[in-house]
């Protein structure tokens, strides 16, 4: 077994694990810690799904962009 060191900011660098994914701990005891990978929280949606959000909003301009954009300058 290979030892690792806790920095002082509290991380550790495990080889087999990827940069940017995301891991769930469970503390078993005082001595014993579990990693479980876990899917994404958050992702970010393509341009394709954005648009169709868009589309699905009950929201909808009052104005015409044009004067919107005299209002906010």
């Amino acid at each position: 077994m290979n030892a690792v060191r806790v920095d002082d900011a509290h991380r550790i660098q495990v080889s087999v694990l990827r940069a940017g994914d995301y891991y769930e701990p469970e503390v078993l005891g005082e001595n014993e810690a579990l990693l479980r990978k876990v899917e994404s929280p958050r992702r970010k949606p393509t341009f394709a799904e954005a648009m169709a959000a868009i589309e699905r909003s009950p929201l909808r301009f009052t104005k015409r962009w044009d004067e919107i954009k005299k209002e906010t300058r």
